[in-house]
């Protein structure tokens, strides 16, 4: 990976933080917080963590949509439920009452007034927390990580296709024509369009990895060797 003093962000999925059935892993969640606690005992580095919805923001989303609610205002409550969770770990993580960014004004604020760990959600409707977490990246210069409940990206979902093949590298480009389609509120991909072209433009240095053990994100960090996938910019 790259230099150490580099700020990074980590873009946490909702499936590390819950069950199929919507419970809160909080083993997980201690875990993960213990080892982000030593890490950044141990390092100069700044780090933003982005936290998904989860299954909870899906099923408000799925209960909002019979009532007839539209896109953007489910978009809204997914946001407000995965800025619900960063609360949470924020609260969890330092012991105070929840200081979590809702612009990435805001973020920068945190960020200058030298906090080293920041907890976030989502934005704005029509992102995902995903691209939110690449917006946070590109404007930090920063380099992302993309912690998921699989070891990288496949040439399928290796959840439906256990013989699917696992890529050390694809490129932003193969990544678009594979597995990007249209998108609404509340639907798990692990990675969209949006993101995507943050992660081009900005030139971003770009990780997906199994989050679980937590350990597993703060060894690459610090630049031992695990199994992820690069996304590249050809």
């Amino acid at each position: 990976m790259e230099s150490h003093m580099r700020p990074a962000v980590i873009k946490l999925g909702g499936s590390l933080l819950f069950t199929e059935g919507g419970e809160l892993r909080e083993e997980y969640v201690k875990s993960f917080l213990a080892s982000l606690k030593k890490y950044s005992e141990a390092s100069d580095r700044k780090i933003v963590v982005v936290v998904g919805g989860g299954k909870v923001a899906r099923r408000y989303i799925e209960v909002g949509r019979r009532l007839a609610v539209n896109e953007s205002l489910l978009d809204e409550i997914g946001i407000q439920v995965s800025r619900l969770n960063a609360s949470l770990m924020h609260t969890a993580f330092y012991g105070t009452l929840p200081l979590v960014p809702d612009t990435l004004r805001r973020l920068h604020e945190l960020v200058n007034l030298g906090m080293k760990v920041i907890f976030m959600g989502g934005l704005q409707p029509g992102q995902s927390t995903t691209t939110t977490a690449a917006l946070a990246a590109e404007s930090l210069g920063a380099e992302l990580i993309i912690a998921t409940d699989v070891d990288g990206i496949y040439t399928e979902d290796p959840k439906k296709h256990p013989e699917a093949s696992f890529l050390e590298e694809i490129s932003v480009g193969e990544l678009k024509r594979k597995f990007v389609s249209e998108q609404r509120a509340g639907e798990y991909r692990l990675i969209d369009l949006y993101a995507l072209n943050i992660i081009q433009r900005g030139r971003i240095a770009t990780y997906v990895l199994n989050g679980n053990p937590p350990d597993r994100i703060f060894r690459v960090l610090s630049g031992e060797r695990e199994k992820y996938t690069r996304i590249t910019f050809g």
